[in-house]
């Protein structure tokens, strides 16, 4: 590493607020957030006015005040910067002054997916000279979008990266293996890599799905750590079969990312392995890691400095109750090139309260996202099917290395067959799996209704491409 290189190192790790977190504190994840919610207090008199500046125990209704500042804030910067909500807010007569309580959330307009991507250079709110960064994401429903980073929106990233890391339990002596395929236009590895260089801690990153491969790097980085898709990290620990005592290596947490994590393959991956599975959500719009499992893995911390999340009823767009499905609302705060507001993310889960088992203390977790709104589809009566709720069912077996699904139709019957994928594909298995979906209430009330047939189980080779973020399920009904 040369002077000039080492030089800007440092001084964007001075800027890091994680390096202020204490090496004992009682949660770091959460102490960060609060330590970010202080600072802002203390550079703001209206703020200070609703919440004092010593915030060493602030309560959730202290945190709500900082967050709705915030938010009013964002209003005003992407009202002056961004011509999308210039129009947007006009058109619904709203303005940031009107923004007082968590219920007057519900008067700023949505943004819907298609927005950001039929315009994205009209959610831009700097120059494209000052976007140092450019992330095109497709996710789960193939809708492409863009989403610019600015040098400030990086470093904020990598600080909460690096804060969640060592919630984890990472330390500067750990290593992180980053296990993501080789994706174009999509690769996270970039950022992971980059947010461990700056944080201190060590990395590695390899793409390659052969487990030899994958274990010489981790063995030669002596890593501690991985991350990566549940799908990919799952699909080199089957192929490997009895090859290799995963056991051995040392790896003290998985974090998985990107992907649903179904708790069958969660268990699978947790036994090969001998340590805890820990699931991670974010999407790139929001800069991909926005909340993260403890160890109590029961519900998601978020990074509420940053981002304000809400859940709401997705046919009344009101807001349900705390522990009550819906649909999940996502708000930047603090964003610079690509603000994003009241942004509906078609993800279906419930915000959980204050406290959690593990010490944290104000700050809202998500429960485990259930499925999307718009990978969902009918059958039988009308009963809604989506990927992760075959998920459990399919990795019921460990011998199963990924599926897919396809609906058909024979007669008034819907058809579900399953293209299986596995290193074991006899001594029982399309049995095994038929009965774990025929088990699923959706489906085997369709089965009672006569309106869907028993399931169906082929076997595809174990050595077919991998895809990332593939389809799982296929309907080919002619609607």
């Amino acid at each position: 590493m040369g002077a000039m290189e080492s030089l800007k190192l440092a001084i964007v790790r001075r800027k890091l607020l994680s390096n202020r977190v204490s090496a004992d504190s009682y949660n770091p994840l959460e102490e960060w957030i609060r330590i970010k919610a202080q600072i802002t207090a203390k550079g703001n008199k209206e703020l200070r006015g609703r919440i004092g500046r010593d915030l060493s125990n602030i309560t959730r209704d202290e945190f709500e005040e900082y967050q709705l500042f915030r938010f009013r804030e964002q209003m005003r910067y992407v009202e002056e910067n961004a011509p999308f909500y210039r129009e947007h807010f006009k058109n619904a007569g709203v303005r940031p002054e009107n923004i007082r309580t968590y219920e007057d959330l519900e008067k700023v307009p949505f943004t819907y997916p298609e927005d950001l991507a039929k315009e994205p250079m009209y959610f831009m709110a700097v120059s494209r000279s000052k976007t140092v960064r450019e992330f095109t994401t497709t996710g789960t429903t193939g809708t492409r979008k863009v989403i610019g980073y600015t040098l400030g929106d990086l470093i904020s990233k990598i600080d909460i990266v690096a804060a969640a890391l060592k919630g984890i339990g990472m330390t500067p002596k750990d290593s992180l293996h980053i296990m993501f395929p080789a994706v174009s236009a999509w690769d996270p590895s970039i950022m992971m890599a980059g947010a461990c260089k700056i944080a201190g801690y060590g990395s590695s990153t390899c793409s390659d799905p052969d487990i030899e491969m994958q274990m010489k790097v981790m063995k030669e980085s002596n890593s501690t750590y991985i991350i990566g898709l549940p799908s990919f990290i799952h699909r080199v620990t089957v192929l490997m079969g009895s090859g290799a005592d995963l056991r051995t290596l040392g790896i003290r947490k998985i974090i998985s990312t990107s992907e649903p994590l179904s708790e069958n393959m969660r268990s699978s991956l947790e036994d090969a392995w001998g340590c805890k599975v820990l699931d991670v959500w974010g999407m790139t719009e929001f800069g991909l890691a926005c909340a993260v499992e403890c160890d109590e893995q029961d519900g998601l911390h978020t990074d509420e400095a940053n981002l304000l999340f809400e859940v709401i009823d997705p046919d009344s767009g009101k807001h349900v109750p705390y522990g009550t499905v819906g649909e999940l609302v996502v708000s930047s705060l603090t964003a610079e090139a690509t603000p994003v507001l009241r942004y509906r993310t078609r993800d279906m889960c419930a915000l959980i309260a204050p406290p959690c088992k593990c010490g944290a203390r104000f700050g809202v977790k998500l429960k485990k996202p259930e499925g999307r709104m718009d990978l969902q589809f009918k059958v039988g009566l009308g009963y809604k099917v989506y990927p992760l709720l075959f998920d459990n069912a399919m990795h019921s077996d460990p011998s199963v290395v990924d599926y897919a699904l396809k609906i058909t139709k024979e007669g008034f019957k819907d058809v579900l067959t399953f293209e299986v994928e596995s290193a074991k594909a006899g001594e029982g298995l399309a049995e095994r799996l038929i009965n774990a979906v025929s088990e699923i209430p959706e489906i085997k009330d369709g089965i009672a209704d006569d309106l869907i047939d028993i399931p169906r189980v082929t076997f595809a080779a174990s050595d077919k491409k991998y895809e990332p973020k593939a389809k799982k399920i296929i309907d080919l009904r002619d609607l």
